[in-house]
């Protein structure tokens, strides 16, 4: 693949990362291609595996408020750690990592006392030694998830239907949805952009990083003298993929998401030199074991 088709895909993506269910007219007239290249383009990146468009739902929409990043020490098998922990359902993401811990795993839970006992749980798979918390106090950024809905949503059976057909296929078509919830497609429509509307769902593209050009994933924890100035400066720079507040070891958890190893010690050298950056702990994705945010949301409304 040549260094243009890769832009182009990479445009192509941050499109779909604003807004998944665009319509392919308005993307192709953003990247600069006609509708049918367009097209062709985003059906060979879901074909190889490369993107997928999904509707994250939040999880406050069913009733989860309480979350955190775990460092995961381990004895022996790191893989054999990261896949039992991944079997759990609250456990959305589990990743082997070099540096100093084994691995890492970003977990959720309805309340903190539920969390904590999901954390005890984790410290007591064979083979872990011990689990270092950093519990999420506020979500400042993140390219995959809704924002926070004003009020938790309640949603019906007609929310739940379509939110999990969305979570398969965030670019259904609206006849479909429609279909399943025995609605014509406008009624459909509405409905939906109605659950956008209030947070509680987002449409997205999310991107396998190292077959559209980004294939150095890098994490960080970071302490904060400074807070204030440090997040809006890090909110800056397109590279911070993820950030979040946190009380434990470290005041901030962040994601960097770039092309080369290069661009990770050119990155996090821009981040220690930040106002209001004290210090700098990073971590590398070697193996992502688990990523996963669909929720389970079958039962009533």
């Amino acid at each position: 693949m040549t260094e243009a088709v890769d832009r182009l895909d990479g445009r192509l993506v941050e499109e779909l990362q604003r807004d998944g269910r665009a319509p392919m007219e308005d993307i192709a007239a953003a990247i600069g291609l006609s509708r049918q290249a367009t097209r062709t383009r985003f059906e060979r990146l879901v074909a190889r595996g490369a993107l997928r468009v999904v509707g994250v739902v939040h999880p406050s929409a069913q009733g989860l408020h309480a979350f955190a990043h775990l460092s995961v020490f381990v004895r022996g098998s790191a893989l054999r750690a990261a896949r039992a922990i991944a079997r759990l359902p609250t456990v959305p993401l589990v990743s082997i990592v070099a540096g100093r811990a084994s691995l890492i795993a970003e977990v959720r839970a309805p309340d903190m006392a539920a969390l904590h006992a999901l954390i005890r749980t984790i410290g007591s798979v064979d083979g872990v030694a011990h689990v270092e918390a950093a519990t999420y106090t506020e979500r400042i950024k993140d390219r995959s998830s809704p924002a926070l809905a004003v009020a938790t949503p309640r949603l019906d059976a007609v929310d739940r239907a379509l939110l999990d057909i969305l979570q398969a296929d965030g670019r259904a078509p609206y006849a479909q949805l429609g279909r399943r919830i025995n609605y014509s497609a406008s009624a459909a429509r509405g409905r939906v952009q109605a659950l956008v509307g209030s947070g509680a769902v987002r449409v997205t593209a999310i991107a396998t990083p190292g077959l559209v050009g980004l294939s150095q994933m890098c994490g960080l924890g970071l302490r904060l003298t400074r807070a204030d100035a440090a997040i809006a400066k890090l909110l800056e720079l397109p590279a911070v993929s993820y950030l979040s507040l946190a009380v434990g070891r470290w005041d901030a958890v962040a994601t960097l998401l770039v092309a080369s190893p290069a661009e990770v010690v050119a990155e996090t050298d821009r981040i220690r030199a930040l106002r209001g950056v004290d210090s700098l702990e990073s971590w590398t994705h070697l193996q992502v074991v688990k990523e996963d945010y669909r929720l389970q949301l079958a039962g009533p409304g």
